[in-house]
């Protein structure tokens, strides 16, 4: 049964925002690859952090709506952890 999730992401703001968008799309086609669908995407753009993460003040936040198979939340989750230019992430259940 597939699910409907909310994932905030804050990619690191080294990268250019053509390149954070392009990192957000990349994390999007891993969910479609996955069996997900992308329902909605919020970009905030760049934004200061609420607190310092990893030497960064501010970051490249995006909002995905998606659907996705339960099974398949801790291999995201995984994929955020090992992807390099993302530095703070959340997946909630709606």
């Amino acid at each position: 049964m597939l699910n409907k999730y909310e994932s905030m992401v804050v990619i690191t703001p080294t990268l250019s925002e053509d390149n954070s968008k392009k990192e957000n799309e990349s994390i999007k086609n891993f969910i479609k690859e996955n069996g997900g669908e992308i329902l909605n995407t919020d970009e905030w753009g760049k934004k200061r952090l609420a607190f310092q993460f990893h030497n960064f003040k501010e970051g490249y936040y995006f909002i995905n709506y998606f659907t996705l198979d339960a099974t398949k939340v801790t291999e995201l989750d995984r994929f955020y952890r090992l992807h390099e230019y993302v530095i703070r992430n959340n997946i909630l259940v709606k």
